[in-house]
């Protein structure tokens, strides 16, 4: 009994690995300005304006935390992004991931569900230094 529900169990899990189908050829990116950066005990929180195509004028906040006091880089983040499109339409996403801190460079990885329907799987790249995000969406 315990070997058939280890092979049902990793099955399962295996399913789930093919799920998320990502296409370079459907990707867009953007490029933002960081527009303010505050520092808390639990890690800080970032804000960030860009253009983004379809989406328009684009506001986006991370809320980044430390969740392992062993890895003072690393951690989890919460954020909302907003877009006004030029003709008022106005679309907004939950935004939920991961961030590692490698230098200067912060990289953001992390799943948005956008109210127009679209889910993107995004990589996001914040040198702190230049004060700039480079994000790449990949919608699934």
């Amino acid at each position: 009994m315990k070997k058939i529900m280890i092979i049902l169990v990793t099955s399962l899990m295996s399913f789930g690995l093919f799920g998320l189908k990502v296409t370079a050829d459907e990707q867009f990116t953007l490029s933002g300005k960081v527009t303010s950066i505050s520092i808390t005990d639990e890690g800080g929180v970032i804000n960030v304006s860009s253009k983004a195509g379809r989406y328009g004028k684009v506001f986006l906040t991370y809320n980044l935390r430390r969740d392992n006091p062993n890895f003072g880089s690393q951690g989890s983040f919460t954020g909302r992004g907003v877009g006004i499109a030029d003709d008022g339409t106005r679309n907004s996403a939950p935004r939920h991931g991961v961030w590692k801190r490698e230098g200067n460079i912060i990289t953001f990885h992390s799943l948005d569900d956008v109210t127009d329907g679209n889910r993107n799987f995004c990589i996001s790249k914040l040198n702190l230094t230049e004060e700039t995000l480079e994000m790449t969406f990949y919608p699934f």
